[in-house]
């Protein structure tokens, strides 16, 4: 693009250094900043300090990954909001224990409006209830018999959810704690239908074991974990850490 034509013969013939040949560093510049992925970059780091990053993350330094990945968390855990990361923090126990639907249950309800739950805190709000809401969906259709011990039967739970006629079937069977946050969740973070993506639970659901270890960089597989792990097994946490390092710079 810079160098459509190659020079002619009498200026190549008995040319010692090629160097002067290259397109001058502001031609060179004047193209990276009008390529298309150029222009997308530019456009989310306009656009996301404005709208919270609701669409995801995506700068030059930190890829498709939050800058600093505590900054949602201590959020939600500053507002009412903490009793779902509580729980997601002792989830690998509770779901040894078979114990994760009576846990999610005891929840109170909790409101995902924004005088609830700040803005900074939805990236971390969307991955807790997405986990909550899946690992509660997962033990409906298991009998327990991975845990320690095995939960109640089925049947103590029916009925205790309430959903309505309408409701879509992404929450059908959902307790209405965490149903209701959800929704309201995912309808601020323009989502139509409330739902946990894997997405979610690798970029958004990681933290650094040593912000000052920065060699050879700082977002290394060895110097991550995740946040709020579902189950204490190395091969899944370290599929969502190897997929995360996908998304983030080097």
């Amino acid at each position: 693009m810079l160098l459509p034509e190659a020079p002619p013969r009498s200026v190549t013939n008995g040319l010692v250094n090629a160097d002067g040949l290259n397109p001058h560093d502001t031609d060179v510049l004047a193209a990276a900043l009008g390529a298309p992925a150029r222009q997308v970059l530019n456009r989310a780091m306009e656009l996301g300090p404005r709208t919270g990053w609701r669409d995801g993350y995506l700068t030059s330094t930190h890829g498709f990954c939050p800058p600093d990945p505590s900054a949602a968390p201590v959020a939600l855990a500053m507002s009412s909001g903490r009793v779902w990361s509580d729980l997601c923090e002792r989830m690998p126990a509770v779901v040894a224990r078979g114990k994760v639907r009576e846990s999610i249950l005891a929840i109170p309800l909790v409101y995902g409006t924004p005088d609830v739950i700040p803005d900074n805190a939805l990236w971390a709000a969307t991955v807790c209830l997405g986990i909550l809401a899946s690992v509660y969906r997962y033990e409906e259709r298991n009998d327990g018999h991975e845990g320690i011990s095995v939960t109640a039967s089925p049947g103590t739970f029916r009925n205790l959810s309430g959903e309505a006629d309408d409701e879509e079937e992404e929450t059908k069977g959902i307790p209405r704690n965490i149903a209701i946050p959800l929704r309201q969740i995912c309808t601020r973070m323009g989502r139509v239908l409330p739902h946990l993506t894997q997405y979610d639970v690798s970029v958004y659901n990681y933290k650094l074991r040593d912000p000052t270890s920065i060699h050879p960089y700082l977002a290394r597989c060895e110097n991550m974990d995740l946040r709020w792990p579902v189950r204490s097994l190395n091969t899944s946490i370290n599929l969502r850490l190897t997929s995360l390092g996908v998304q983030r710079p080097r």
